[in-house]
């Protein structure tokens, strides 16, 4: 069934029942606009959203095509407990990463050669930063298994394996009192070049996942840009961590919407509306 197909049975099923727009929205907790743009074929709706106005209409499931039937567990096992947990880890992440930037501020004014006490508690909080900085990135990588995007994927491994090297290098150079700044060019290019991708994987997702992924895609652009100036590197850092903020979001938002699904999805239906 093509969608204007499907959106004219919505119709149809709707007036037989004697419901206006109004009506129907109110008991599928839906917004007006959404069921006009599902009735004028102009979205794919979501499995959970059909599943909703079907209950509302009093019409089975089976009256669907073949193709348009709902079936369980099309959502992988486990998908939505892990997006919620790499939801929490980025929380902590990135209040854990504030506090890490502040100390690397401290050490490059003060020029401190960190003593034992304080190079343990330094090079514990880098290994905490990363760990969790893992934790909140996997989520990312499974989201690209879940949408088919090798982009999002590789770049989410790509960020992995790049700021782990970032670690290493700054518990190394405290440690042994190496001169911080050899090198930063280097971080900054190659940090703008890896999130301009990651950021376009936000990008590619887009059309089919709305506008939390153009404005997540954009920013996470504008902070990549900016390190690669090299110039605006440092207000690159404000804007990365509003990219890291929009993150997290997402990664709400996909954890409700894969909860809100309960196991039901639309057979051949890989567009998702939101």
């Amino acid at each position: 069934m093509k969608q204007p197909e499907l959106g004219q049975k919505i119709q149809e099923w709707r007036k037989a029942k004697g419901l206006t727009q109004e009506e129907l929205v109110e008991k599928c907790n839906i917004n007006v606009r959404t069921i006009q743009r599902i009735e004028a074929g102009e979205v794919t709706p979501r499995s959970y959203t059909i599943k909703a106005i079907l209950e509302v209409l009093g019409v089975s499931q089976d009256e669907l095509p073949a193709q348009e039937q709902l079936t369980e567990k099309s959502v992988p096992e486990g998908l939505s407990s892990w997006y919620r947990f790499s939801f929490v880890a980025g929380i902590i992440y990135l209040s854990l990463a504030i506090v890490e930037s502040f100390f690397d501020v401290y050490l490059i004014v003060e020029n401190v050669v960190l003593s034992s006490g304080l190079g343990f508690l330094y090079t514990f909080i880098k290994i905490s930063v990363f760990v969790l900085f893992i934790m909140f990135i996997l989520g990312f990588y499974r989201l690209g298994q879940f949408q088919s995007s090798a982009l999002l994927k590789v770049m989410s491994i790509f960020l992995i394996v790049l700021t782990g090297m970032f670690i290493v290098e700054d518990i190394a150079t405290y440690w042994l009192g190496v001169d911080l700044f050899s090198g930063l060019l280097f971080r900054s290019i190659i940090s703008g070049i890896v999130y301009v991708l990651f950021a376009t994987g936000f990008l590619q997702l887009s059309k089919s996942k709305g506008t939390i992924y153009i404005i997540t895609g954009a920013v996470g652009l504008l902070a990549g840009i900016s390190f690669m100036t090299i110039v605006f590197a440092i207000p690159g850092l404000m804007v990365l961590t509003v990219f890291e903020l929009l993150l997290i979001v997402l990664l709400h938002k996909e954890y409700n919407l894969k909860k809100q699904d309960k196991g039901y999805s639309f057979l051949g239906k890989t567009q998702l509306f939101y």
